[in-house]
């Protein structure tokens, strides 16, 4: 796979959100090394919560599971010309603290970095923006005595369009991910995702439940790994806004990153079951 000059850039330039802490990981019979799998099946979980928290203005600066008594950064901008609750055009520098929330998942998550949002339509209310990511990193550490932590760092675009059935995200983003011991991965993601509520999206109100489908790719490099990869959801991954009390909502679905692992053809599936309960991660052969 031919890699942009940006791409390479910020593999080695970047050395630093939001993800999928633990879930079960199962690589029984052939197949890759089970630390790649792994290490696939969490990025892939990242940023499907990713994609959940963009959904909406207020859960891309607060994430779903996450509170904070005021929003942690204060707009260049608070001009809402039709008063959708979308910017004409604001930019957010977000620095950690204030943007830092304890006891997120059992840790501290901290976000960095600069958010620009611009309304497509400024005079005519809706649920669409247009976002531009700058380093924007996503630090996650956990608790107790012998604390670790990894970050997830997010350049490049996000827009969104819908109506009140649903919406449309669509994402072209470089990530670099941090692992414990391991290189930096870098991800050149290039998803879309369809969100069809389970009852009318209203404008300036929290998402309703409903199921994220999600198609695109995945580019992977770290080290001397390089993979091209496609992500499906062959069952749609369910967003449960009912499980206020916990801060995983995603209660059932199936995402598949399928491509060639170290010579083996297949996809490493991830599997939601339960509020609050990190996707199981298994790597299935062709």
């Amino acid at each position: 796979m031919s890699r942009s000059p940006r791409v390479r850039w910020l593999a080695t330039a970047l050395l630093t959100g939001l993800g999928a802490c633990g879930g079960s990981t199962d690589n029984s019979g052939l197949g890759p090394d089970p630390e790649l799998s792994a290490s696939v099946g969490t990025v892939a979980a990242d940023e499907a919560d990713a994609a959940l928290n963009a959904l909406s203005l207020p859960t891309l600066l607060t994430p779903i599971g996450a509170t904070i008594a005021a929003p942690c950064a204060t707009p260049s901008s608070t001009t809402d010309s039709d008063g959708d609750g979308i910017p004409d055009d604001a930019t957010w520098i977000l620095t950690a603290p204030p943007c830092r929330f304890t006891g997120y998942r059992g840790g501290t998550l901290d976000f960095v970095g600069q958010l620009r949002l611009q309304d497509p339509t400024p005079d005519a209310a809706g649920f669409g923006y247009a976002a531009t990511l700058t380093a924007l990193r996503a630090t996650f550490t956990t608790s107790g005595d012998n604390p670790t932590s990894y970050s997830v760092t997010r350049n490049g675009t996000r827009s969104l369009s819908g109506t009140v059935a649903g919406l449309l995200l669509t994402a072209d983003l470089q990530v670099i991910r941090t692992f414990t011991g391991l290189s930096d991965a870098a991800v050149d993601e290039a998803w879309t995702v369809k969100f069809t509520a389970d009852s009318p999206l209203q404008i300036n109100e929290p998402i309703p439940s409903g199921t994220l489908d999600v198609a695109g790719t995945f580019g992977w490099t770290r080290g001397a790994q390089s993979l091209d990869l496609t992500v499906t959801t062959p069952a749609p991954i369910h967003y449960n806004a009912g499980c206020t009390s916990k801060p995983r909502r995603f209660d059932a679905g199936e995402l598949h990153v399928a491509g060639t692992f170290d010579g083996t053809a297949g996809y490493v599936r991830l599997r939601w079951t339960a509020c609050d309960a990190a996707p199981e991660v298994k790597f299935v052969a062709d």
